[in-house]
């Protein structure tokens, strides 16, 4: 992958499942009903992933330092060409579990330096649904005399998730997966994938299926195949 490619890959918008919220604001109306606000934030867990999936699982690494009383900054590093890219940004400690939210909240800053959930930025504050059957609980703030309360979040705009991939777009993939196969097993799995769910056309298809019976011939007369074979 080129720089650009890279870039495209971390940038990308993040499913509507990979997206936390948190209440930014809380209050009560004249007639005595609670209103919220909240924001959009990507969890620790969907960055770590997308930085696997676009540098592999030792092509980035993450630390952190101490900064100005209770802060600490987190460096997100990742390797190009054999030389490592380090890019930091700090967060102070948090009201809850205080230690470890400000070393989350770090490296959700410093993962913005890299691009990743930056676009969430974009988000104005959004008012939340405060509803008895609400998803997510929200705790009691006394000194504002606002009490617990349940909620959900809003849809998120179309701009704000990833497009669905078009037929040529999977076509695409899939033969570059079959290309890239290293093992008569690895063919048969896409094969069995497009027994169950199939997103092509009949002429694709067709396609599909030819690509994987030439890759697995070439696997099979491979030399390290061959060997294989007559040692059975």
């Amino acid at each position: 992958m080129d720089q650009k490619d890279i870039e495209l890959m971390l940038k990308r918008p993040f499913k509507a499942d990979e997206i936390e919220w948190r209440i930014s604001r809380a209050g009560k109306k004249g007639d005595g009903k609670l209103w919220a606000t909240c924001l959009a934030y990507v969890s620790n867990r969907a960055i770590m992933n997308r930085l696997d999936e676009v540098f592999g699982v030792g092509g980035w690494k993450n630390e952190y330092v101490a900064w100005k009383g209770d802060s600490q900054l987190c460096g997100i590093s990742a390797k190009f060409d054999g030389e490592w890219i380090a890019k930091w940004d700090g967060a102070g400690d948090t009201d809850f579990e205080s230690i470890k939210g400000g070393l989350s909240d770090s490296m959700k800053r410093a993962a913005v330096q890299w691009g990743i959930g930056r676009y969430l930025y974009n988000l104005d504050e959004t008012f939340a649904a405060v509803s008895e059957t609400g998803k997510f609980y929200q705790a009691a703030n006394e000194k504002k005399g606002i009490p617990s309360f349940k909620w959900n979040p809003p849809a998120l705009p179309s701009w704000a998730l990833p497009p669905d991939d078009t037929e040529e777009e999977k076509f695409q993939k899939t033969m570059k997966l079959i290309d890239e196969a290293t093992s008569v097993k690895d063919c048969e799995l896409v094969r069995r994938k497009l027994g169950e769910k199939n997103p092509f056309s009949e002429e694709k298809l067709k396609a599909v299926y030819m690509k994987i019976d030439t890759k697995v011939s070439e696997l099979l007369s491979a030399p390290a195949a061959v060997e294989e074979t007559d040692g059975k």
